[in-house]
C-alpha cells in the first residue's frame, strides 16, 4: 500500500533505535493514564503517522494487533474520505472497531470487516467555493458527500486523489451539502497558500491547510477531536484513557483533546507545540513506539 504525494517530507534525522523511542515514550506518559484495556482509546492519524510511503511497517501492524488483543479501542482518525480509509483498515487489520474519517465529518463502525457509516456532518460548500474561485479561478475544487467517489472541478495532479473521482461542473459541486471540500492550487508555495486562504472569510467552516497548497474544509466545529469525544463518551472511556498520535494541522485539535497527545517528529513546530510530547518520525516507527509503550504499562 502506498501513500499519496501530499505527505510530509522524509525525515532528515539520524536513525533512532526503536527501543530508545519506546523508553522515551514511557518516560513521557502521565502516571494517571489508563493501562491497556477497553478503558483506553488511542486515536491514530494515517499519513505521516501510521503509513510510510510503502505502507504500514510490520512494527505498526504487530502493535495495532497487540493493542486490539488487549481490548484497547484502536481508532483510525484521518482526513481521508471513506474510499481512501477502507484500505487503511485492511492494511493494519482492523476488522472490528471504529474509525473517524474526513477530519471528523464521518464516523465508521467496523464489524467483522463490514463498515457502516454511523454519523455524517455536512455543510453547504457554495460560500467557500464562490470565494475561492472569485479570487483564484485556477484553483482545483473537490467535494465528497454520500458517495465514496470524489467529485472534482478539473483533474488533480497525478496520485493526489486516493478515492475514485469524476469531473463535474462547478455548479453541481456547489449545489448540495457535502462532508468535505478540498481546495488545491498546484504550484503555489504552501505558506503563501495558507496566508491567502486565511484572508478569506472561513468563519462559517472548519479549514485545515495540509503539507502543500491543499486545504480541507469541513462543517464548523467538525474536527477529529469532536468526533472522538462523541465516540469516547459512547464507549465509556474515561478522559484519562485517551491518547492521540498525529502530524498535521488537522491533528492539532485531536492532540489537544487527548489526555496524552503525541506529535510525530515530522510535524511542524505549530503542531508539535500543542502536543504533550514528540515521538520519532514515521520512518523510524514513532507511532509504533507509542503503541509498544502503552502495551508495557500493565
Amino acid at each position: 500500500m502506498s501513500n499519496p504525494l501530499l505527505t510530509p517530507p522524509k525525515t532528515t534525522l539520524a536513525p533512532i533505535p526503536f527501543e530508545t523511542l519506546v523508553e522515551d515514550a514511557l518516560a513521557a506518559m502521565p502516571s494517571e493514564l489508563e493501562g491497556p484495556s477497553p478503558r483506553l482509546l488511542i486515536a491514530l492519524d494515517v499519513d505521516g503517522t501510521l503509513l510510510t510511503t510503502e505502507g504500514a511497517t510490520e512494527v505498526t501492524k504487530s502493535r495495532v494487533a497487540a493493542l486490539q488483543e488487549a481490548g484497547v479501542q484502536v481508532v483510525i482518525a484521518t482526513g481521508r474520505g471513506i474510499g481512501a480509509t477502507l484500505p487503511v483498515l485492511s492494511e493494519v487489520s482492523i476488522h472490528d472497531g471504529w474509525a473517524v474519517a474526513s477530519n471528523g465529518a464521518i464516523t465508521l463502525r467496523i464489524r467483522d470487516g463490514d463498515v457502516d457509516v454511523v454519523e455524517r456532518r455536512m455543510f453547504d460548500p457554495a460560500p467557500v467555493i464562490d470565494q475561492v474561485l472569485e479570487q483564484y479561478p485556477e484553483a482545483l475544487i473537490a467535494v465528497e458527500d454520500n458517495d465514496s467517489t470524489m467529485r472534482i472541478s478539473r483533474e488533480f495532479p497525478p496520485k493526489e486523489l486516493m478515492e475514485n473521482w469524476v469531473i463535474e461542473p462547478v455548479e453541481r459541486l456547489r449545489a448540495e451539502p457535502v462532508t468535505k471540500l478540498v481546495v488545491r492550487i498546484p504550484g503555489m508555495d504552501r505558506d503563501e497558500f495558507a496566508d491567502r486562504m486565511a484572508e478569506l472569510d472561513l468563519s462559517m467552516v472548519e479549514p485545515a491547510v495540509g503539507w502543500t497548497s491543499w486545504m480541507d474544509v469541513n462543517a464548523a466545529g467538525t474536527t477529529k477531536a469532536s468526533a472522538l469525544e462523541t465516540l469516547r463518551v459512547k464507549l465509556g472511556v474515561p478522559a484519562t484513557g485517551t491518547v492521540s498520535v498525529g502530524d498535521g494541522t488537522n491533528d492539532m485539535a485531536m492532540l489537544e483533546w487527548a489526555y496524552h497527545g503525541v506529535a510525530m517528529a515530522g510535524a511542524t513546530e505549530e503542531v508539535r507545540a500543542v502536543a504533550d510530547t514528540v515521538t520519532g518520525p514515521v520512518e523510524y516507527d514513532g507511532a509504533g513506539a507509542i503503541m509498544e509503550a502503552l502495551l508495557r504499562r500493565v
